[in-house]
């Protein structure tokens, strides 16, 4: 038997098991930071393989299971697949439809869940194979991109030397892959400002400090950063997505709060935007007589992905499913992923798994599907073999 027809046999095995395993989590979602039966399933699952795992990792709902090769020791290798689900109610119409009210998974990472079990329960049963470890994470909390750096604070990256995720994507068919060399997707940061002026009759402006004035100034100021300081060819977005002051037509009130997010692909732009932010708000809260409070919070990184990483995953695409379903992504998206904490500490890659869902992510409507699961599955474990050899 060869070493494909093998593994094909070990995946078709447990695909049915991994296919119910996805139902059962797409009908019980689980939002951020509460995916406790989400993770009491996987455990179960895990234990009933005999796979060893520690759970409540960093104190939330994070899992790590370890499969140890059988031909001795060697290279480690980590794989993530996120558990949490979004405050979306569900409008598809399929058996296995979201019974939580108000909650869905609208990212497909019940996909990305089951198809991490199932590649653990493949290369368990595939272990005296190769050499080395391969670990699992179990992620909660990708959502509100806390959960990645609470496991990586608790350590699961001891040891490390690579680290790879599938992400589900509706733009391609399913069994499609689309591989990107470099910056993948946008580090993700928030601000906060409060603009202090001097409120009054809406009648009599010149008595008052009108913060909503300032602001309007501050909207359009803001945006110069991107057109006037940065160069053209780095992509790089400053959103103000909320703004909010006033309480009737004819009050200029005495505050207004605005706030949005900085997206970037390089670093030490992302480390020079709470300066060039500050120094314009500044600028025109002195011009105008008003007065500010401004608050810069570091999210995630930028997703970085590692040549040697993907060009494996590549060979491993190739002999899979044929070159015509490998996609070279041309450009990065703005989107952002708190696998990048992971990238920080060992070279790895986000790959996109395609779905053939048509509707977007984040939508009532998006649902990851089983096609994608023996596609993931034959990926993951075959490259894990391959790095791990």
């Amino acid at each position: 038997m060869s070493t494909h027809t093998e593994l094909r046999a070990h995946v078709a095995a447990v695909l049915p098991q991994i296919i119910a395993f996805r139902h059962d989590l797409h009908a019980h979602p689980e939002l951020s930071g509460s995916e406790e039966n989400t993770a009491r399933k996987v455990a179960e699952a895990l234990t009933a393989a005999g796979i060893p795992h520690e759970t409540k990792i960093g104190g939330m709902n994070g899992i790590v299971a370890t499969v140890q090769g059988g031909k001795g020791t060697g290279k480690t290798i980590a794989l993530r697949g996120d558990m949490d689900a979004l405050p979306i109610t569900e409008e598809n119409n399929v058996p296995y439809k979201s019974q939580n009210p108000g909650v869905m998974h609208a990212c497909g990472h019940d996909g990305h869940t089951a198809n991490l079990l199932g590649t653990a329960l493949v290369l368990n049963a595939l272990k005296d194979s190769f050499a080395g470890t391969v670990k699992f994470f179990f992620q909660p909390a990708e959502e509100t991109v806390s959960g990645a750096s609470t496991m990586v604070a608790a350590g699961c990256m001891e040891g490390v030397d690579a680290v790879l995720m599938l992400h589900g994507w509706p733009d391609f068919a399913a069994g499609q892959l689309g591989l990107r060399v470099g910056p993948a997707m946008a580090s993700s940061d928030s601000w906060r400002l409060t603009i202090q002026g001097e409120g009054g009759h809406a009648a009599y402006p010149h008595k008052t400090v009108d913060p909503v004035f300032v602001s309007a100034q501050l909207v359009t100021a803001l945006q110069s950063l991107v057109s006037r300081e940065l160069s053209p060819t780095e992509p790089v977005v400053v959103t103000v997505a909320m703004l909010h002051a006033g309480t009737a037509r004819n009050i200029i009130a005495e505050k207004a709060e605005l706030a949005g997010t900085v997206r970037t692909l390089n670093k030490a732009i992302r480390d020079s935007m709470p300066e060039r932010m500050e120094r314009i708000i500044k600028g025109i809260c002195d011009s105008f007589r008003a007065t500010y409070a401004f608050t810069f919070s570091p999210g995630t990184p930028p997703v970085i992905n590692d040549e040697g990483i993907v060009a494996l995953v590549r060979e491993v695409g190739e002999e899979l499913f044929g070159t015509e379903n490998l996609i070279t992504l041309k450009e990065p998206t703005m989107g952002a992923e708190d696998f990048s904490f992971y990238l920080e500490h060992a070279p790895g890659a986000m790959i996109r798994l395609g779905t053939g869902c048509p509707y977007l992510l984040h939508t009532p409507k998006y649902d990851f599907g089983d096609a994608p699961l023996e596609t993931g599955m034959l990926l993951m474990a075959e490259t894990t073999r391959r790095f791990l050899q």
